[in-house]
């Protein structure tokens, strides 16, 4: 069961933009729980989680992904910043990915040139540590570290305005 956590920092019309593609991912089966980690502790944000079923914590960014990692019912999640929006078809490459490659983490990457590149960079140079879009086994995630760089999936995600 694949479970997407949510940071949040108290926009509330990126987060329904979110929750947007993830419910019916959810509808499929394929998305079994969310937990969404709030920063800024918005009432409204806490409301929004709770009237779709997702968990709710409050949780400064720092320790937040291992903090809802911890709050996660599935063996692998899918890392989320608010207003993401991962692009039609993304449970079936993230399905393809956990069948082929079930080790190794991936990545649903940022679409646009500038935001793409700053995330490759990040990705391929930078410490494997958990940052939005990764898709990774429970245990990664508790750690705060990455075990190897994701592998990229075909699909990608866009940030939407909030």
């Amino acid at each position: 069961m694949l479970t997407a956590v949510i940071r949040s920092a108290g926009s509330t019309e990126a987060l329904a933009a979110t929750f947007s593609v993830l419910i019916p991912a959810v509808a499929d089966g394929f998305l079994g729980h969310a937990v969404v980690l709030d920063a800024a502790g918005e009432a409204t944000i806490e409301r929004i989680a709770d009237a779709t079923g997702a968990s709710y914590l409050r949780a400064g960014s720092t320790d937040s992904w291992p903090a809802g990692a911890a709050q996660a019912r599935g063996d692998w999640l899918l890392l989320l910043e608010e207003g993401d929006v991962p692009q039609a078809h993304w449970p079936q490459a993230v399905e393809r990915h956990l069948l082929l490659a079930p080790d190794r983490p991936a990545l649903i990457p940022l679409r646009g040139f500038a935001q793409s590149l700053r995330e490759r960079a990040g990705v391929s140079f930078g410490p494997h540590r958990l940052r939005a879009g990764l898709v990774l086994p429970k245990s990664h995630a508790l750690s705060g570290r990455l075990g190897a760089a994701p592998q990229r999936l075909s699909v990608g995600r866009e940030r939407a305005a909030g």
